[in-house]
């Protein structure tokens, strides 16, 4: 048994939420411990090797990197140092009678192609949009005590308050559906299938459902400068953990936590063998995993979601020897007919950068693909062979696969659950719902003293630069 002083703080999860809080604490005088069950880091957002080739573990887009945004300020703050490669057409649409839509990144040219595209007039629709996407950037890390916890802190957010915030705030009570309406766009047909096609995959949730504040920034993602990592997204995890490693930060990989329990010292630990006395810990990990490991919900837990209010994912990967298809890497495609076992009607694809001979020696392309999968129904697992089969079809019609693929695998719920330790093997985090106003999410206040909430199930919720930001918030408020 390994007992620590008062000075220890743990980090339970090394996916980017844990990652970031722990960089942050390693510049604090406390000795800090991250503990992961896997024998990589990342999480949902890391890079294995299988069969020579480098593959995603899940999330294969990343943006942020503006020294005004989430991960720009991590590096900035950290000395994290990266060599991302700037994507000239972050995505392209694929629709079921083979039109393909760019979503460039230059707001001009993005009008001009959806106006022409969807033969609807929508610049002010964009153009507020961006600008909306753009306040809420900003203000992810100028208000890094949001929600305020007390009344000093909110009287220290109105000082820092600018008039352009209040059509945020405002948004936040109208659902996009309803924000479309009122800019005269389509809320059916094409237009309506490709807005809650885009928000299926960034808020895990459709246009009535999802707020007008994080609708546009979801929207509008792609109207930011989007990245390829060389060597895959997992390389930024490792860099995480190389800086962090360099200033003290201790990792247990392979040492999953058994519990959290409250002591006279602050918390105690279990992880196997492992038994670490904390003064305070943060909590990287989904809030329905923490719960698990606490025995009960904490009373600073608001928003707790039962496994048929969430998603998993179907992802198949391999490599093939081919060019690029298309002009971009990421895609989205719209399928005529659902694949069956699948609830959605579209794909994720996305292809690594052909000239990276760190993801793949011999050349070849290494592929992801991955759709929405419903956890309402219990996973067939038999059904993963035909699922697959059916994905590699629709690529080949589609003209996506020119070749025979190389070593195809696919992962499902299951797969999630064994990789991840998620709860349910529930991916994405938390969907968007109505009434799920910013401040009313789950925060980095558990309502036990000392123990601090990160990760995608908490604010400001899914993706890299959200679950970057979750850990950052969380460190500091340790170290207050």
């Amino acid at each position: 048994m390994k007992q620590q002083d008062k000075s220890t703080i743990v980090v339970v999860g090394a996916g980017i939420a844990g990652l970031t809080a722990a960089l942050r604490l390693s510049k604090s005088n406390h000795q800090v411990h991250v503990i992961e069950q896997n024998w990589m880091v990342g999480g949902c957002a890391g890079t294995y090797l299988r069969k020579h080739h480098k593959y995603e573990s899940g999330a294969t887009t990343l943006v942020g990197l503006e020294d005004y945004m989430p991960l720009g300020m991590v590096m900035r703050e950290t000395g994290l140092k990266l060599n991302p490669i700037c994507l000239e057409v972050p995505m392209q649409i694929h629709f079921p009678g083979r039109e393909v839509l760019n979503r460039h990144e230059s707001l001009d040219q993005w009008i001009d192609e959806a106006e022409s595209f969807f033969k609807v007039k929508q610049a002010g629709f964009w153009r507020q949009a961006y600008g909306l996407a753009d306040t809420v950037w900003r203000a992810s890390t100028k208000y890094l005590d949001f929600p305020p916890a007390n009344l000093q802190e909110a009287c220290s957010a109105a000082l820092k308050f600018r008039p352009a915030e209040w059509q945020v705030l405002l948004k936040a009570f109208e659902s996009t559906r309803r924000w479309m309406q009122k800019s005269h766009l389509p809320t059916q047909g094409l237009f309506m299938d490709f807005v809650n096609a885009q928000l299926l995959i960034t808020a895990q949730s459709d246009a009535e459902n999802t707020n007008a504040a994080f609708g546009a920034a979801a929207l509008a993602y792609p109207l930011f400068p989007n990245y390829y990592l060389p060597g895959g997204l997992g390389k930024l995890s490792e860099a995480m953990v190389d800086l962090a490693t360099e200033r003290g930060v201790r990792f247990h990989l392979r040492t999953p936590v058994q519990q959290i329990s409250k002591s006279p010292k602050g918390f105690l630990i279990q992880a196997g063998d492992l038994t670490l006395q904390a003064s305070q810990v943060v909590s990287a990990i989904p809030i329905n995993n923490l719960i698990d490991l606490l025995g009960e919900k904490p009373k600073g837990i608001r928003d707790v979601r039962t496994e048929s209010q969430l998603w998993s994912a179907f992802q198949t990967s391999f490599s093939v020897n081919q060019k690029l298809p298309f002009s971009a890497l990421h895609h989205q495609i719209h399928l005529e007919n659902p694949i069956p076992k699948l609830p959605g009607k579209t794909l994720f694809v996305s292809f690594s950068h052909p000239d990276d001979r760190e993801r793949s020696p011999d050349g070849n392309l290494v592929v992801s693909v991955s759709s929405h999968l419903g956890l309402q129904d219990p996973w067939e697992s038999d059904k993963k062979a035909e699922i697959e089969s059916e994905i590699l079809k629709v690529l080949k019609e589609r003209g996506f696969l020119t070749a025979e693929p190389d070593y195809v695998h696919s992962a499902a719920v299951g797969s999630w659950k064994k990789w991840t330790g998620r709860a349910f093997g529930a991916v994405g985090g938390y969907p968007q719902t109505k009434g799920l106003l910013p401040w009313k999410m789950n925060n980095a206040f558990s309502g036990i003293s000392g123990l601090w909430l990160a990760g995608d199930t908490v604010y400001p919720g899914q993706g890299i630069p959200g679950a970057a930001l979750s850990g950052w918030i969380a460190a500091q408020r340790c170290l207050k």
